[in-house]
């Protein structure tokens, strides 16, 4: 790393990565809220797939409920590393309910990889 690379101004990804590498879900949590930039808020969804921990899958999930197609289909591929098991039905649940069937069938993966994992606690 150079002298000037720590004056160099962090893209928004990079920046969502560094707080969920931090493990401060919080942060991701405002950052993911309704009302924030719809940039930000799939720039949270899609670093929360680094967070390995229950509330992170719970902040996932919940983003499977907004209105917006791309806010849903941020928060499942995030799932399709992390949801757990115990998500399986919700995900399949919610794959029945979606209009976009493309993110239907990417819901439904991640239900069947979720299969085989663990919940954390």
């Amino acid at each position: 790393m150079g002298l000037f690379d720590i004056f160099k101004k962090k893209s928004l990804d990079e920046k969502m990565e560094d707080w969920a590498n931090g493990g401060y879900i919080g942060k991701l949590e405002n950052a993911a809220a309704e009302g924030k930039p719809k940039e930000t808020r799939i720039a949270a969804l899609s670093a929360t797939r680094l967070i390995k921990e229950r509330p992170g899958v719970e902040l996932l999930m919940t983003a499977l409920r907004d209105p917006d197609v791309d806010i849903r289909r941020a928060a499942t591929k995030s799932l399709l590393m992390n949801a757990t098991k115990d998500t399986t039905d919700k995900l399949l649940n919610y794959s029945e309910m979606e209009e976009d069937a493309e993110l239907a069938a990417m819901m439904r993966e991640a239900a069947i990889a979720a299969k085989d994992r663990t919940p954390r606690i």
